[in-house]
């Protein structure tokens, strides 16, 4: 089929090639807007005239030339560089949608950083521009009790994610992004309070974000309290060591100095399961005389 001259029929049968391949059987939604997006391209390219194959190919080679595309053989020449050449649009079509998606989530649930902004606006702008967002269609049935049901006809990635961002605005739901930093996932919610995902956590899989994650920050708190008694204890005994011993201020002094700059560091390493809570500890009598083991005596 790859270098078959192109004609009608040979487009037919690529295009019952591509309908065989993308198949996405673990998604079914997946395979049918994957489905939908090449079949569009490839019906809109077949339909050019001569000339116009001529002017879309010239700026098909400008855009390859400019920008990381998947192919650069690409043209009418016959089957294969013309799949090659709807495959390129399907995949801008699929990295717009998801740089939007990410970049509208992040901007409505207000997490986008500076990136993402940047994206948000420069893709917005061009939204008007149907190369770029293909239309939806609108279709309408009558069910078996002679009622009207709607339905839409979307062949397109970006179209796709414009359309459920529209509905969900006039909806009662909103869009986070998880506070889990391992996870960072998008989810919708009704409480403009929720923080955590109702996605497997990455830390845990076998658990959520919103029921694992605030449990591992309660157990990393009542961790960081009990070293901050430690650090702060290790304080106490150097400066009693300084007041009963004023000869030998000066050392002192260098211990807290020392405690002062590798605490915190020192306590990010147990937090992080880099030290143990048992080689703090050490550490810290390393540096301080225990009760009752007087150095200066």
């Amino acid at each position: 089929m790859n270098e078959d001259a192109l004609t009608q029929d040979s487009i037919e049968d690529a295009e019952r090639y591509v309908l065989s391949s993308l198949l996405y059987n673990d998604f079914y939604p997946a395979q049918r807007i994957a489905q939908g997006s090449f079949i569009r391209i490839m019906e809109q390219y077949r339909a050019l005239d001569s000339q116009s194959m001529a002017r879309l190919l010239q700026e098909e080679l400008r855009s390859v030339s400019e920008v990381n595309m998947p192919f650069n053989d690409i043209g009418f020449s016959n089957v294969g560089t013309f799949l090659r050449l709807c495959f390129n649009n399907y995949y801008v079509d699929l990295v717009n949608a998801l740089s939007f998606f990410t970049a509208l989530a992040a901007t409505l649930s207000g997490a986008a950083d500076e990136q993402e902004n940047a994206t948000y606006n420069d893709l917005l702008g061009s939204l008007q521009n149907p190369n770029i967002v293909p239309g939806i269609e609108m279709k309408s049935m009558l069910d078996a009790s002679g009622g009207m049901n709607n339905y839409y006809v979307i062949s397109s990635f970006l179209s796709l994610v414009i359309f459920e961002f529209a509905h969900m605005e006039s909806s009662d739901v909103v869009i986070r992004r998880c506070q889990n930093p391992a996870c960072g996932k998008f989810f919708t919610v009704k409480r403009s309070d929720a923080k955590y995902c109702s996605f497997p956590s990455p830390q845990n899989p076998s658990r959520l974000c919103k029921d694992y994650y605030p449990q591992l920050l309660h157990r990393k708190k009542l961790k960081e309290n009990d070293l901050d008694l430690l650090i702060k204890n290790a304080y106490g005994r150097l400066y009693n060591q300084k007041r009963r011993h004023p000869d030998r201020a000066d050392e002192v002094s260098g211990l807290i100095s020392t405690l002062q700059i590798e605490a915190d560091s020192k306590k990010q390493e147990v937090l992080n399961d880099s030290m143990t809570k048992k080689d703090f500890e050490t550490w810290l009598k390393s540096l301080t005389p225990t009760k009752g083991d007087d150095i200066y005596e």
